[in-house]
């Protein structure tokens, strides 16, 4: 069996997220091939996908989300993305599907309950609406059981890049969910074409799953180690770059994907950042040779560079500045302070 090095899947992973060369698609057809991206943060999606995509614009997600090309749901371990509609009923089904299995251990009436949910649901309600109909002792019940129950999706303005959070309508989404069979194997294929070679317990740990939600030999895999001899799964075809492959530094928006992709994060995230936990506080993130050695953030036209550990500067600055321009359109000047 192929054995990986680290290197070889840090550019393995770079190649496969658009962080090597960027694509020339639309916000749909990125995200579809990202799988849903985080959306805690509203801006976060389009910093990501301007890191991936050539010429994308802010107004071109809008229209996506506007039109429903893209929706904005709690998906992944319960938290916000924006997922391409055409797949949001294959995460949604199988999200749905691990909750409600220890809801329906005890609560014989769960499937009357959601079903009456859907049904009122195909009136746009805000969480204060929720919060009538489910009585609970706290704020936070309510929305959780509304959101396991119902596949439910905000409506735009949520999503757009200005988007505050206030007073957002949810709408149950009203395509047919597949089998939970047919969302695995979906949800599967779409985290190896994005992630892969990866455990499986990496794929639980980013669906926020069970790894027995998924069947394995329900689609032909190729099967690699790495070097720790841990087996790694991918798809047939797929290809593995060098371990020498030049990977160019990319600027990322909050809890970007790749760094919630594994349990094991060493590919992304290099020992010595790990204790940071990057991935609680959410910064946005510079990749160098592929992996994370500082964060950033934007003080109107300043773009401010926190390292994390020792990294080469070449290209930093270029790419900096268009990351900074992308962040703030509207500054008089533009500069890059590494603090």
């Amino acid at each position: 069996m192929r054995v990986l090095t680290r290197e070889a899947l840090t550019a393995t992973l770079a190649h496969r997220q658009g962080l090597i060369t960027r694509w020339i698609t639309t916000p749909q057809q990125a995200i579809q091939r990202l799988t849903p991206l985080q959306g805690q943060e509203a801006r976060a999606p389009f910093v990501a996908l301007a890191a991936r995509v050539e010429g994308f614009t802010r107004e071109a997600l809008e229209r996506a989300i506007t039109d429903r090309q893209v929706v904005k749901s709690t998906l992944m371990r319960m938290t916000l993305h924006v997922a391409a509609a055409e797949d949001f009923p294959a995460y949604a089904c199988l999200l749905r599907h691990s909750r409600m299995r220890k809801w329906r251990a005890t609560d014989p009436a769960i499937d009357e309950e959601a079903a009456e949910l859907a049904d009122w649901f195909t009136t746009p309600r805000t969480n204060k609406d929720i919060r009538e109909k489910i009585e609970a002792p706290d704020l936070w019940t309510p929305i959780l059981r509304a959101r396991t129950l119902v596949p439910l999706v905000q409506l735009p303005p949520a999503g757009h890049y200005a988007d505050k959070g206030r007073n957002t309508l949810f709408v149950k989404d009203p395509r047919p969910l597949p089998t939970h069979e047919d969302a695995a194997k979906t949800v599967l294929t779409r985290y190896l074409t994005a992630f892969g070679p990866a455990q499986k317990r990496d794929l639980a740990a980013w669906a926020g799953a069970a790894q027995r939600d998924f069947d394995f030999d329900a689609l032909e895999l190729t099967r690699y180690r790495d070097e720790q001899g841990r087996e790694l799964l991918d798809l047939p075809g797929q290809t593995i770059l060098p371990a020498d492959t030049p990977l160019p530094p990319r600027f990322l928006g909050n809890w970007d994907q790749p760094l919630l992709a594994y349990k094991d994060r060493d590919r992304i995230i290099p020992p010595a950042v790990q204790p940071l936990q990057l991935t609680l506080s959410g910064d946005q993130t510079l990749t160098v040779d592929g992996r994370v050695a500082a964060s950033w953030r934007m003080d109107e036209g300043r773009m401010l560079i926190t390292p994390h550990t020792d990294f080469p500067t070449d290209g930093i600055r270029e790419e900096a500045l268009r990351t900074a321009k992308f962040c703030a359109p509207h500054a008089h000047a533009y500069d890059v302070v590494i603090e």
